[in-house]
């Protein structure tokens, strides 16, 4: 597995995900573990949420698929804020 250490490792796979190069889902738990790794900064607080939302959250309505929307949207504000 690729080793994420930083936040422009952060920014890397959120350009591959808006590429179509990184499923979203894929990207964001990538993000997701890299932020928990580097002691959750909070310009990667989104791929917290969303990492955590993404799996499990069924009953209340939120699937994986359910948060592409949402993960694409956090992939563009990190990108734009590291710019």
């Amino acid at each position: 597995m690729l080793q994420l250490e930083s936040i422009d490792d952060a920014v890397r796979v959120a350009k591959q995900v808006l590429a179509g190069d990184v499923a979203p889902n894929r990207g964001c738990e990538m993000i997701y573990r890299l932020a928990q790794a580097i002691n959750y900064p909070s310009e990667l607080g989104m791929f917290l949420l969303l990492g955590h939302e993404q799996y499990n959250h069924e009953h209340l309505g939120i699937t994986a698929e359910s948060c592409i929307p949402d993960i694409l949207e956090a992939c563009r504000e990190l990108i734009a804020r590291q710019a």
